[in-house]
């Protein structure tokens, strides 16, 4: 019995986690077709943070690419490429969300490791379906059944 409940737990733990990361990766992906906007580079603090507005509203935000919304890392990698690119007071194109528009890129070239994540999570959410389905039992290393 206490072997489904940690099944159960695992699964509800991982079916969240993999709605919340595939979310992100669609987002990503379909911001190539997201509307564009003017805007212009603010600041810079890693990324470039610019403003733009949208339905007369002011927004600011500091996404470069759009795999930044599933990889935060994505930033640290590409922080000397984004000062060289937009430099302070420049000119850029915004992609917006047309739901969330203070959701924005300025960059919409989709990074295909976001689907191998996404896949990775899916599998181990189906494993742990399938162990609360079947009553797997987990074994610890000496032998014992929980």
């Amino acid at each position: 019995m206490l072997s489904r409940i940690i099944w159960l737990f695992l699964f509800i733990l991982l079916a969240l986690v993999t709605g919340l990361v595939s979310l992100q990766v669609w987002r990503a992906y379909t911001a190539r077709d997201w509307p564009t906007t003017p805007g212009v580079v603010a600041a810079f603090y890693e990324t470039p943070n610019y403003k733009y507005s949208v339905g007369g509203r002011n927004y600011t935000n500091s996404y470069g690419s759009c795999n930044e919304l599933f990889n935060s890392l994505w930033s640290m990698r590409n922080s000397a490429k984004y000062a060289v690119r937009y430099p302070l007071d420049a000119k850029v194109v915004v992609h917006y969300c047309r739901s969330r528009p203070g959701l924005a890129v300025l960059e919409t070239k989709f990074d295909a490791s976001g689907l191998f994540v996404v896949m990775g999570l899916v599998l181990m959410t189906s494993v742990c379906c399938a162990g609360l389905v079947f009553g797997w039992r987990l074994r610890f290393r000496f032998g014992s059944e929980i």
